[in-house]
């Protein structure tokens, strides 16, 4: 008798797709962040200023909020693992400052007795305001940098225009405000050189992500997003530099 073979169909299962970066490697980003930042904080003036250009300033942080949302592949995701990442970074900056350098105690005031009391309470109002703005910072970025990857073109390029034009905006608001009369000083020049160098550090952030898409880009909108977002975001980083000012 003949053997009637049996054809069987297979169905191929494609493996899972990542949802993107571990939570170990969050916290272990986030702690290198803050520890680059408060060696920054440390480390000899010129010295000093290159490393804080890189860790410690809108453009720095918000960056790294805006490639933690891009490696994020769950929309709902994004914006909370890129917030996560900025709070464990900030929470280190200022653990090591209260821990390590102690900048806040060591004073007198005028009447002679410890300024100890008045620092640490300077510190926490600190940490708190810094805290609050990397929740926002890291929802929007986080949210943008998701967006920027996965978006419809024109969705796409406006996320990508918003974001530079954010990550920008400390560095264009530096040099708005630089005491330009007093350029002579190296002191001076030391922080217009770092604000200078945000604004086309950010345009490579965000050019090489919206490259990865291997779509073609919007660039009208792309450029509106930019302009505007970065009049907002020179307006937000006036606001932060008045509370800085006011000592917290």
């Amino acid at each position: 008798m003949a053997t009637v073979e049996t054809a069987t169909d297979v169905t191929e299962v494609e493996p899972p797709v990542a949802a993107g970066p571990s939570p170990r490697w969050v916290l272990a980003a986030g702690a290198v962040l803050g520890t680059l930042a408060f060696l920054g904080d440390e480390l000899p003036e010129t010295v000093g200023r290159i490393v804080l250009t890189l860790t410690s300033n809108g453009f720095a942080w918000g960056a790294a909020a805006f490639v933690t949302g891009h490696l994020v592949r769950r929309a709902r995701r994004a914006p909370v693992v890129a917030t996560g990442l900025l709070l464990v970074a900030t929470a280190v900056y200022y653990l090591l400052i209260l821990v390590v350098s102690r900048r806040w105690s060591g004073g007198y005031t005028e009447d002679g007795s410890s300024y100890d009391m008045y620092g640490l309470i300077s510190l926490v109002r600190a940490a708190g305001f810094w805290l609050v703005l990397a929740v926002g910072a890291g929802l929007v970025f986080g949210l943008l940098g998701h967006v920027v990857r996965n978006g419809s073109p024109g969705l796409s390029a406006a996320a990508a225009g918003l974001s530079y034009g954010l990550l920008a905006a400390e560095g264009m608001y530096g040099l708005a405000t630089a005491s330009w009369s007093m350029i002579d000083d190296p002191f001076v020049q030391a922080y217009v050189v770092s604000d200078a160098v945000q604004v086309p550090l950010a345009l490579a952030v965000v050019t090489v992500l919206i490259a990865r898409r291997g779509a073609p880009v919007a660039w009208t909108v792309y450029t509106t997003s930019a302009v505007c977002s970065a009049g907002v975001g020179i307006a937000l980083w006036s606001v932060i530099a008045s509370i800085r000012v006011s000592g917290f």
